[in-house]
């Protein structure tokens, strides 16, 4: 299958897969009965939704085509999340029918968990013969906890961290390129090398992906804990993260120069492929699929996420899209079937080819993260080292807007406004007030 030469944001192309012939758990025997099986399934109607806002187009691409193909006498629609008309309570108190639901794991918490749609598919997943150590094992350890045991969805994709460098920068600068297996110091110090202005130009070395600093951190510190509702920002590890992956790096007064300019943010992705100005950043294998055309003008590579030195190896936490049966669907298993299929070896290995960092361990399957695209030769395997545990994820956090608390403080000392050791008191009040003003609701 070739791939689109023009990717939306967050498209994944799953049209036109073909049945891969050996490889796949089943054998080729079983595939063949599952086949048959399907196309005399009974014929039913499963609605898919999504907080993500996701046009219908875009949804077909993902997932809707590649399913009626797969299932032909099951008739798919998808509800496009329209604000203040389609909104997911809306639909629920409109007594709207959804089958589906697929988001992304930080959106999962209020989309699934706290909006009353949650089913524990663990009975589905044992009478439809869905083997979970297939999985990235922290995806669905996670997914349990946040389940209260059960499971009320499976790991769909994952946007998980790697180190994404310009080698035209390098390059003009005469600096080596980063490698596998960097720790923190040695890029923050390879940043400290790369960032100078030129020609009125100013050019920095690295800069992360603001959010996952705190949701994919390798201590998998969550942001919250669940046992006293409080916020886990004001203490020495949280101190270490923010001081070594956000501070560090920005501190020297080209990069300050550089924040300046940019109005008081830290460069971001639009930095590193549109303006090409800076050498390193942290993104999701996600990035050359939603920036095709402009990454397909410079000379790039991806290494591993920098490793702190007492946790040697360990990568950034997984970043998974989750998708769920939804409490009131009259379709569970016809549901489970089409999640089971999004979920196979076949179709994993088909979105992987794609550009689509597969869920599952199967070490086969990962190797052919971006074989379809025209990055194939780029070192994607850089995407699988040791995965740390993931954090936990509360309705409570998401209801507070932690996230954004942690984020917005942090940045006011990136830009001298505040000490980290003042940061870490005032946005744990921040933090804890908002907690507890939305339990209190």
């Amino acid at each position: 299958m070739r791939p689109r030469k023009n990717w939306t944001v967050r498209l994944i192309m799953f049209t036109n897969l073909s049945l891969i012939a050996g490889g796949c758990s089943n054998g080729a025997a079983n595939e063949g009965k599952t086949e048959e099986a399907n196309k005399n399934a009974e014929p039913v109607e499963l609605v898919f939704y999504s907080v993500s806002k996701d046009s219908e187009e875009n949804f077909n691409e993902r997932f809707g085509n590649a399913i009626r193909k797969k299932f032909p006498s099951y008739t798919i629609k998808y509800i496009q999340r329209v604000p203040n008309s389609t909104d997911l309570q809306q639909l629920l108190t409109s007594g709207a029918q959804i089958d589906i639901q697929w988001d992304s794991i930080a959106s999962f918490t209020g989309s699934v968990l706290d909006s009353g749609t949650a089913f524990d598919m663990t009975d589905l997943i044992k009478q439809h013969n869905l083997d979970l150590n297939r999985f990235e094992p922290s995806m669905i350890d996670s997914l349990k906890k946040m389940s209260g045991g059960g499971l009320y969805g499976l790991p769909l994709y994952n946007d998980r961290m790697a180190l994404y460098y310009n080698k035209d920068l390098f390059d003009k600068f005469g600096v080596p390129y980063p490698k596998d297996g960097m720790t923190w110091d040695e890029i923050i110090e390879l940043s400290n090398q790369m960032t100078r202005e030129e020609s009125g130009v100013v050019y920095t070395g690295f800069s992360p992906s603001l959010n996952q600093v705190f949701v994919s951190n390798p201590y998998s510190l969550p942001l919250v804990d669940s046992s006293t509702n409080k916020a886990t920002i004001n203490n020495d590890t949280w101190k270490k993260i923010i001081d070594t992956m956000l501070i560090r790096p920005t501190q020297n007064n080209m990069y300050k120069k550089k924040i300046e300019q940019s109005n008081g943010k830290i460069p971001d992705s639009n930095t590193f492929v549109k303006e090409k100005t800076l050498a390193m950043y942290t993104a999701s294998p996600l990035l050359p699929v939603v920036f095709a055309q402009d990454m397909s003008s410079m000379n790039w590579d991806v290494v591993t996420f920098p490793a702190f030195k007492e946790l040697p190896g360990v990568g950034a936490q997984a970043y998974p899209g989750v998708i769920s049966v939804t409490k009131m669907s009259k379709n569970k298993d016809a549901a489970m079937e089409v999640i089971k299929y999004l979920t196979s070896d076949e179709y994993q290995l088909e979105s992987s080819k794609n550009g689509i960092m597969t869920v599952l361990k199967d070490e086969a399957i990962q190797k052919t993260l971006g074989q379809n695209t025209a990055y194939k030769d780029k070192n994607f395997s850089a995407f699988f080292t040791k995965f740390p545990a993931m954090a936990e994820k509360t309705v409570s956090e998401s209801k507070a807007a932690v996230l954004g608390k942690y984020t917005t403080n942090a940045m006011k000392v990136v830009n001298g406004e505040m000490d980290i050791n003042t940061m870490l008191r005032t946005t744990e009040e921040e933090a804890n007030k908002a907690l507890q003003s939305a339990s209190a609701k």
